[in-house]
């Protein structure tokens, strides 16, 4: 049970910076560096990414309370 509140609350949190990362990344590094680099999208894409791995590890954290039950 304290393993999967644990996948919970940590899936939030990822998935809360990978949404943060992913809408705002391309924006703040244009702010920093103004010019076109070849790494415009890597927070774009990396955000998304840890998005998904948060949303994977909510869903194996609610599974895991509901079996351990």
């Amino acid at each position: 049970m304290k393993l999967g509140i644990f996948l919970l609350i940590f899936g939030f949190l990822l998935l809360g910076i990978g949404v943060a990362a992913w809408q705002y990344g391309a924006d703040l590094l244009s702010t920093l560096a103004p010019y076109e680099s070849e790494f415009a999208q890597t927070p774009t894409a990396a955000g998304l990414a840890v998005a998904v791995l948060g949303t994977g590890l909510i869903i194996g954290g609610i599974v895991r309370m509901i079996v351990k039950r």
